[in-house]
């Protein structure tokens, strides 16, 4: 985890003193995450939270077109039986950004990485996925200012589980708040 952060750190200052009009900034907002495929049930979805960094790379001189990573914490899952599965991620997705003047496009590939879950389960041992492979899809509005504001879906093409044939996939739509230093 902690190489992780590093390696993300250092990307980002090697881009920023490549590039002066690169944006860094931070995003927060909620997750209304469940399940979806053949094998997912009737469980209802559930409210999460996301945050994390992001930086907003220009392509074009007039930044029109430009790549977004991000490094985000995301609480995913659904609601069970008896209580809610929670599931927590550390996201990364790579998005291609259309801005059009205050309104942006964004999609791309996501990388999940799940570092944990709300699970105790006496004796049973749930084998999550440690890595999913995703993509991700939004719009949204972004000011001179550099704040933001934009709905996001995001899904997973691996599956939840390590064994097993059952066909349950991560399903989330978010709202999110960006602020980001620099130009946008």
């Amino acid at each position: 985890m902690k190489k992780l952060l590093f390696l993300f750190a250092l990307v980002l200052t090697t881009t920023l003193s490549a590039q002066a009009q690169v944006g860094v900034g931070l995003r927060v907002g909620a997750n209304y995450s469940g399940f979806r495929g053949d094998d997912s049930g009737d469980a209802d979805r559930i409210f999460g939270a996301h945050a994390g960094l992001t930086a907003n790379i220009p392509v074009s001189a007039d930044n029109f077109f430009s790549i977004q990573p991000e490094l985000l914490f995301s609480m995913k899952g659904a609601e069970g039986v008896g209580e809610d599965l929670r599931l927590y991620y550390i996201d990364i997705p790579v998005l291609a950004r259309v801005n059009t003047g205050l309104l942006y496009f964004e999609a791309g590939p996501q990388l999940g990485i799940n570092v944990g879950d709300n699970q105790d389960l006496d004796g049973l041992d749930v084998d999550y996925k440690t890595l999913g492979l995703g993509y991700a899809a939004g719009i949204g509005v972004g000011t001179p200012l550099g704040i933001s504001v934009g709905v996001r879906y995001n899904s997973d093409f691996s599956k939840l589980f390590d064994e097993g044939n059952a066909k349950i996939y991560n399903d989330v739509f978010m709202l999110t708040l960006g602020y980001t230093f620099g130009s946008r």
